[in-house]
């Protein structure tokens, strides 16, 4: 089953950069990303960063939320005290944010747009679009 969501993924990316479809906002730090992906491609980022160091997935939810499930190797950081925390992460690193459709996720991938970090990738359409596309979860 992963193999297939694996190749759907790849399928997917290639399809979005052949139509232009990856949104962008804003312009990105000099030599760096900042933008919205759809959730295969964000997989498909995951899957080849994991364990990658100065790879963090960072779900923005509340604690109850991500509790419900969330993505494997998340960590919770919660968006009402992200302004809060955002200094404790390196502004060098690779990053992958998401909430629970988009909402809260766009407001920190500004903030941390505007605090320099150079390569930050949001979710498009949170968990709901996540979950939608048959991706998994955990509650580990």
């Amino acid at each position: 089953m992963v193999d297939l969501v694996l190749v759907l993924a790849v399928g997917c990316i290639i399809a979005a950069v052949l139509i232009g479809g990856c949104l962008g906002s804003g312009p990105a730090p000099e030599n760096g990303t900042v933008r919205t992906i759809p959730p295969v491609e964000a997989f498909a980022l995951i899957e080849e960063k994991r364990g990658s160091q100065n790879f963090t997935v960072i779900d923005v939810r509340r604690p109850d939320e991500f509790a419900g499930g969330h993505i494997a190797g998340a960590v919770n950081v919660n968006s009402a005290t992200f302004s809060e925390r955002i200094g404790d992460l390196d502004p060098a690193g690779t990053y992958v944010i998401c909430c629970q459709r988009g909402g809260r996720s766009a407001g920190v991938r500004e903030m941390m747009r505007e605090a320099g970090f150079r390569e930050v990738y949001e979710v498009e359409g949170g968990m709901s679009a996540w979950t939608a596309a048959g991706l998994p979860v955990t509650k580990d």
